[in-house]
């Protein structure tokens, strides 16, 4: 819910319109002339001279004054649009005899029967890519939101000794995330039961406290302890504070107060602590979703589970040309996919879909912050700096180096044999295609993990596409352009009237109906070469038109001797200057609008005559 504040947001608006009128009052008097050329004729000679030019520097102050105030208005404007603030209201967080309550539920849930489905829980949770041999990752950009479609196909072995049902985390959302238009089925289509907030909160209890049962088993007890010493007791109820907490909290406070915590229990081997730090630090910061499975369907120890999901992406548009694109009504051409999911399985494949009138340009594999290329001698490391340094004012992708979790394997070269190489990855070969296909695998099995990848993608679109239309335009204004000036120069101009008025009007039309009528619900949009194109075609005949209207007649030129140096100058047969320039603006808007659309014509004749390697194509090459 939005709440503003009314006097103040009416003072604001009060004082724009007050800016707005003396605005309006300023560009009036910046336009108009005469109301201050003969006031001062009675101060002396000097003002009588010198009147236009007193008007017209008044005129342009008038004028610079009236921009200074529209700039103002344009920044309180958008200031305004940033303010608008929902009620401060933090989510409302566990307090104790909540947690003992959840606490006291843990210990209950733990019998014999779902004892092996939280364990696989647990393991889910802690380490998700040793139980998830394949996930198929496909992202579609035929409309403004992306439509996210994943298979994940999981291996337990076990899976038949779960209980009645398995709890399979499925996606793990930041807190406080929405996920948008979330669908979650079974391999044959059918819908699969996921379990509350509540439910979640109660099992992800019960799986730590199963997890402190088993470190602190007797070794020769035939089963784990159904209780817990005291201060083993108050360190799981601080770690389920953690666990409950609503909201994302920071890494390094999650971790800071897990030193506190695990401190106060004597753990049998780091591997045990480890283990508790790794399961609570993966619930402080996300809200699994559960699946809830049924060990019949998962007898033979293999499902594949599938989830969709869509989700509206961030404009990363910085540039001049970012801005221009988006002022001339286009998409972005570039789209930035991340490849996390490969660090969650064994093997990983990602499907990018453009639109049908779209293809690949351009398609790279690589850091998100210091944008290198991927290699398979990178191996992960900690990162530097912290997360909370990318958005901080002045930070660019140059200087971002701190914040990869990328360093070269010194111990391998570029020369060795894809076969002893413990990470491996391929990129689709281009061949003029509306899609990307990225392979990973083993990236999951690395320690650090290869964090922040990232797949870059440039599309553009499919011969003739929004150039072609921009050619024949810009060819049709050049043309008209060249017959209007011709009649002009004759005297059977008189006699077609206004046809040419009418004949040259018809490009803009044209440029304008060509742009509007491009991709205006698909992601990635039309050619910006192409958009401009059609610009200069569109201002140029109308220019063309308001000249042709106000010229006079044609007359019949005097006669002038053979060979003599007073005949004029002509381009296509034009002698007006004016007529010349702008038909020497359309033929060179003409020509390089062609050239790029011939060149563009030929690299696409060339991508699809390539042959199918098979094996696909590195990202660099």
């Amino acid at each position: 819910m939005m709440v503003m504040d009314e006097p103040h947001s009416v003072r604001k608006m009060m004082m724009n319109i007050a800016f707005a009128g003396a605005a309006a009052v300023l560009v009036t008097a910046a336009g108009g002339t005469g109301w201050l050329r003969h006031r001062l004729d009675a101060y002396g000679e000097w003002f009588v001279r010198n009147g236009n030019l007193l008007e017209g520097l008044a005129r342009t102050l008038c004028l610079t004054a009236a921009l200074i105030l529209g700039g103002v208005i344009f920044s309180r404007l958008r200031q305004r649009l940033g303010e608008e603030k929902t009620v401060a209201q933090r989510p409302g967080q566990p307090d104790v005899p909540w947690l003992q309550r959840l606490q006291a539920s843990a210990a209950e849930r733990l019998s014999e029967q779902d004892r092996k489905a939280i364990t696989m829980f647990v393991e889910l949770i802690v380490d998700p890519a040793r139980s998830r041999s394949r996930l198929a990752e496909t992202v579609d950009l035929d409309e403004r939101a992306v439509r996210q479609q994943v298979s994940i196909s999981f291996a337990l072995p076990d899976a038949e000794d779960g209980g009645r049902a398995l709890y399979i985390p499925i996606l793990q959302p930041i807190k406080g995330e929405l996920v948008d238009n979330f669908q979650l089925q079974s391999a044959g289509g059918s819908s699969l039961p996921t379990l509350s907030y509540e439910e979640t909160t109660k099992l992800a209890a019960a799986g730590l406290r199963l997890i402190l049962m088993e470190i602190f088993a007797a070794k020769d007890a035939p089963s784990p302890p159904k209780t817990l010493d005291e201060p083993v007791r108050a360190a799981e109820l601080a770690m389920l504070q953690i666990v409950a907490t609503r909201g994302p909290l920071h890494t390094g406070q999650v971790h800071g107060r897990l030193d506190v915590i695990l401190e106060e229990i004597k753990f049998p081997d780091d591997d045990s602590r480890e283990r508790v730090r790794k399961y609570v630090a993966a619930l402080s910061w996300s809200y699994p979703i559960v699946a809830v499975v049924s060990t019949v369907d998962a007898s033979s120890g293999r499902f594949l589970i599938k989830y969709e999901r869509t989700f509206v992406p961030a404009s990363l548009t910085t540039s001049w040309r970012g801005l221009l694109r988006l002022g001339l009504g286009l998409k972005p051409d570039k789209v930035a996919i991340p490849v996390e999911l490969a660090l969650t399985a064994e093997s990983y494949h990602l499907r990018v879909n453009a639109p049908a009138n779209k293809y690949v340009i351009k398609q790279y594999l690589q850091c998100r912050h210091c944008r290198v290329l991927l290699t398979r001698q990178w191996r992960g490391r900690a990162p530097v700096g912290i997360p909370a340094d990318e958005d901080r004012a002045g930070k660019k992708p140059d200087n971002k180096r701190h914040l990869c979790a990328h360093e070269l394997d010194q111990t391998r070269s570029a020369t060795d044999d894809d076969r002893v190489t413990d990470h491996h990855f391929r990129v689709r070969r281009k061949r003029g295609q509306n899609f990307v296909h990225v392979y990973m695998r083993g990236y999951s099995r690395a320690a650090p993990k290869l964090r922040d990848l990232q797949l870059i993608t440039t599309f553009k679109e499919t011969p003739p596409g929004a150039r072609g239309r921009a050619a024949i335009t810009a060819l049709a204004t050049t043309l008209l352009l060249a017959v209007a000036g011709n009649l002009l120069n004759s005297p059977q101009g008189t006699q077609v009237g206004g046809l040419p008025a009418l004949m040259l009007a018809l490009p803009a039309v044209a440029a304008s109906w060509f742009g509007l009528s491009s991709d205006k619900d698909a992601l990635v949009g039309g050619s910006l070469l192409a958009r401009l194109s059609l610009v200069v075609s569109g201002v140029v005949s109308v220019i063309a038109v308001v000249l042709y209207l106000s010229s006079p007649p044609p007359s019949a030129p005097a006669p002038i001797a053979g060979g003599s140096i007073a005949d004029p100058l002509t381009f296509v047969g034009i002698t007006d200057w004016r007529w010349i320039t702008l038909c020497i603006v359309s033929a060179l808007n003409l020509t390089y609008i062609s050239y790029r659309f011939a060149l563009k014509l030929v690299h696409f004749n060339d991508l699809i005559r390539r042959e199918d390697l098979g094996a696909g194509d590195f990202a660099w090459r």
